[in-house]
């Protein structure tokens, strides 16, 4: 039996995922979390054999928690989900040690495959992920300036140029306009960039977005 646990901020994917699993053998969900602190909690009171963890999440993003989890227990797999194509979080997913990567719009058959793979020791990534990956490699040896990024700073941009609002972002991630306004800053200065405009092109020409 895989024990498992679900680590995203909406309660009713949560639920979703959890009866998905709950028709497949050999997987318990034993238990579930929102946030990081609460997830942080969830690994200290009792084993699991996976963790599924969103991206996106409040106050902490996915990316930014994995250290944490892993720092936690190391020899816990953790299934990164994204909403997101792959070339645009895949890379930093397997940096910050994920052991699989899987888009929310899969097939469940792959997401079973993910979790079963990683609960053996194994890596977990489609096709399409490996060659993201090979091709981020690639641009990290490159020396891209979104290379310098950091997670939060990463995931920022990539909100900035899908055209979404500064006080949306803030929104989203329990942050103040102001503290999103500094981020975004940093990360033009970062990129060396001026506008949003300039980041849009930069995020385009380097296959960051469609």
């Amino acid at each position: 039996m895989i024990r498992l646990l679900l680590i995203d901020d909406h309660t009713i994917f949560r639920q979703g995922l959890k009866r998905l699993l709950a028709e497949q053998d050999g997987f318990d969900v034993l238990a579930e979390a929102g946030d990081a602190s609460e997830a942080l909690g969830r690994l200290r009171e009792q084993p699991f054999d996976v963790a599924l963890l969103d991206v996106n999440m409040p106050g902490r993003s996915g990316l930014e928690m994995l250290p944490s989890l892993r720092a936690e227990r190391p020899a816990m797999p953790v299934v990164v989900l994204s909403m997101y194509p792959a070339e645009q979080y895949a890379l930093r997913a397997f940096q910050a040690g994920a052991s699989g990567y899987v888009t929310k719009d899969m097939d469940a058959i792959e997401l079973v495959d993910s979790i079963r793979n990683v609960s053996k020791g194994k890596r977990y990534m489609t096709p399409a992920v490996a060659n993201c990956l090979l091709d981020g490699f690639d641009r990290v040896c490159d020396a891209a300036p979104h290379q310098q990024l950091s997670s939060r700073e990463y995931e920022i941009m990539l909100l900035i140029v899908r055209g979404i609002r500064l006080t949306e972002i803030g929104r989203q991630m329990f942050l103040s306009v102001k503290t999103v306004s500094t981020y975004r800053s940093r990360i033009m200065k970062k990129i060396g960039v001026s506008s949003n405009a300039e980041l849009a092109r930069y995020a385009v020409e380097h296959r960051l977005i469609d």
